[in-house]
């Protein structure tokens, strides 16, 4: 393809780049090994036909959300993820991939298929919450998908509530079975994907019930349809639940199942942890949160998901805004060496300031996610001894960043589709695939808003606690213990002298301390007053959540800083994350500044040296910008973006695209001679 002004405008932007590139790829996505693996399986997938881009972009494009609902396209759209299964399978034994090589290569496959919950869900979940014996019998079946499974916790009338899931699973010691049963038409599971076409079984959540004593909801391996000709067993009625909404998920089967008294075998249920002996005794787990190990599994790996997700969006608006040139406005960047030319957009201060934080995000969502996987894991490992100690933290923790960073994720794409003007909202810039794929991720596993009472009850545990056994408040929840002496804790100000005491990490986590300190305070206060129900702080609920979370990701991203500088990365590429990690913290500081502001821990002098210094460091960022989010390292075809592509054609990429679409490839569109002859006609014909 020929240079063209917005290739060089892109090329001399990522010259500029005053770090060693990558070193932050590394910083990301971890050795050199496994950036060239990682490049391995991202051509694999590019290359590979059922994969194509071009196919999958003219279908989309003629069948667009707003005709969903005939039949045929929906069958389209389930028959060709079905198609994209079979082919990563395939890839799976072609190039022996590793378990981990196959859910990247699902990530590259950029479509949510009817697989994912398989492999991210039912397949970790057996070995996670079964028994040794129930992993050794389950797991290879899974693993060589011999079955395909789903995990069945949301209902039609119940979603976050799992206390009050409607499906019971009843014990028959006669028999020694269990009964599954859908007690109303709204204890139907709903919205599982996977199930409405391609799962053999599924991973009921479900109320145990014994001798008519309800012991809350447990996990059951149920088979669905038959392995010998695919047909749901009797006492099962299964299906699609239909399209979804912006045509997002459209590729992945949502399915549904309702049971009528369906027997299984009592050893089906997963019993690591809780257990259900042959005479019907129950064994309590040793921990009453072990039920929700498998959504604290979910809620793990969807930090990390929130991260790239931003940082794909924030790759495609950097590299067009850079590319794109609009009006002969004069800025106090010096890079213009012909006049005659607009102005770069990413030149505009207005548009760095709303576009260098989000890169700033995903940044502090990786470190963030790193973190969140390092505690599952440890966490599982002490679970596999019998050790629950940790269990609470990291429920509370994945809970309330899952909320965060799913709301930020969202958010931020969806601003970087409007700073990149008109052409952002065409389907050919790539943004809106992704938008409207990730968005749904504020209402699965854990409502946005509810789950924020997940970390609000356990702060106010640890405020309690705080106050018996100190030394037992949890790492990141230390900052409660100085809100037991009141006096002392209004007392605090922030230690803002001069414009760069905002760089100091202390400065910064003091902040986000105290304004959670105070919040769980309030809220402990608030919970003890005559007359209020909890249902009453849920507003106090999700303030004090998301303070904690960003609390807990400005950490994160200081001590991953701290980590990288330990590692020996160059001085150069320190400095940059140190001025990302201080953009993420100054710039959330900024966006909720009437909370640090309403018990005077800031200052009005020191709002005013907070704006000045998150200006500062966005000009400081300009140089860097298109080294940043060239550090993601995704590839262009992973992208599918005519305006984010690395380079920089962007409007002769966005023409050839219009080009290939099939309303243009006749002179004389279909429905001429039925629709516009008639209109043109309706008053006959025009004489000019």
């Amino acid at each position: 393809m020929a240079q063209t002004q917005q290739s060089r405008d892109l090329a001399a932007a990522r010259s500029k780049a005053t770090f060693p590139v990558v070193e932050l790829t590394r910083y990301v996505h971890g050795s050199d090994e496994k950036i060239a693996r990682r490049r391995e399986l991202a051509q694999l997938i590019a290359n590979d036909p059922v994969f194509s881009n071009d196919a999958r972009q003219v279908h989309n494009l003629c069948n667009p959300p707003r005709i969903f609902q005939i039949g045929l396209s929906r069958v389209q759209d389930v028959k060709q993820g079905l198609a994209m299964s079979l082919r990563l399978y395939q890839l799976k034994e072609e190039h022996a991939l590793s378990q981990e090589d196959f859910l990247m290569c699902m990530n590259f496959v950029d479509e949510l298929l009817p697989i994912g919950l398989h492999e991210t869900a039912f397949i970790p979940i057996i070995h996670a919450q079964g028994t040794e014996e129930q992993a050794k019998y389950w797991g290879p079946l899974a693993e060589k998908h011999q079955i395909i499974g789903c995990y069945a916790q949301t209902e039609l009338g119940h979603g976050s509530n799992l206390s009050e899931l409607e499906t019971t699973a009843t014990l028959n010691r006669d028999t020694d079975e269990w009964s599954i049963h859908s007690t109303t038409f709204t204890a139907s599971k709903w919205w599982i994907g996977g199930l409405g076409a391609i799962a053999t079984h599924a991973l009921i959540q479900a109320r145990l019930i014994i001798d008519g004593k309800d012991y809350g909801a447990h996990g059951f391996i149920v088979p669905i349809r038959s392995l010998k000709d695919h047909r749901p067993f009797p006492g099962v009625k299964v299906g699609d639940i239909g399209p979804k909404a912006y045509g997002g998920f459209s590729k992945i089967d949502n399915g549904f199942v309702r049971f009528e008294n369906y027997r299984i075998p009592r050893e089906n249920m997963l019993m690591r942890f809780a257990k259900v002996t042959k005479d019907g005794q129950y064994i309590k787990p040793p921990h009453s949160k072990l039920a929700y190990g498998s959504m604290v599994l979910l809620r793990s790996q969807m930090i990390r998901g929130a991260a790239l997700t931003l940082a794909r969006a924030t790759t495609i608006a950097t590299r067009y805004t850079t590319a794109r040139r609009q009006f002969k406005v004069p800025t106090s960047r010096k890079d213009e060496k012909n006049p005659a030319l607009e102005t770069q957009v990413i030149n505009y201060p207005m548009v760095q300031s709303r576009l260098f934080p989000w890169i700033a995000s995903a940044y502090a969502m990786f470190a963030a996610g790193s973190m969140m996987q390092t505690m599952y894991e440890n966490m599982l490992s002490e679970l596999m001894e019998g050790d629950v100690s940790s269990l609470a933290e990291v429920h509370a923790i994945s809970s309330g960043l899952k909320s965060t960073c799913s709301t930020i994720a969202a958010t931020g794409t969806e601003d970087c589709r409007k700073i990149m003007g008109g052409h952002g909202y065409s389907y050919f810039s790539g943004i809106s695939h992704v938008w409207s794929t990730y968005v749904p991720s504020n209402t699965y596993e854990g409502d946005n808003f509810l789950l924020t009472q997940q970390s609000a009850r356990y702060l106010l545990k640890q405020l309690k606690l705080a106050t018996t056994a100190p030394e037992k408040v949890t790492s990141y929840s230390k900052y409660v213990i100085r809100t037991i002496d009141q006096d002392a804790f209004q007392a605090e100000r922030c230690a803002v002298r001069d414009v760069s005491d905002w760089l100091r990490p202390q400065v910064q986590l003091a902040a986000f301390e105290h304004r959670a300190g105070r919040l769980v305070a309030d809220l402990g206060l608030a919970a003890l007053q005559e007359g209020v129900a909890w249902s009453d702080l849920n507003l106090e609920c999700w303030r004090l959540c998301h303070a904690h979370s960003q609390y807990v990701l400005t950490k994160s991203t200081i001590d991953s800083v701290a980590a990288a500088r330990e590692q020996g990365l160059s001085s150069e590429s320190i400095a940059v994350l140190e001025r990302l990690s201080s953009l993420y913290a100054l710039h959330t500081i900024h966006a909720s500044l009437g909370e640090f502001l309403e018990d005077f821990f800031i200052s009005p002098s020191q709002c005013q040296s907070l704006r000045q210094q998150i200006k500062y460091l966005q000009e400081s960022l300009a140089d860097d910008a298109v080294g940043l989010v060239d550090a993601f390292d995704f590839s262009d075809h992973y992208l599918n973006s005519a305006l984010g592509s690395a380079d920089g054609n962007a409007y002769q990429r966005l023409w050839d695209a219009a080009q290939k679409e099939a309303i243009n490839q006749t002179e004389v569109v279909e429905g001429y001679k039925e629709y516009i002859v008639p209109i043109l006609n309706q008053h006959g014909p025009a004489k000019l």
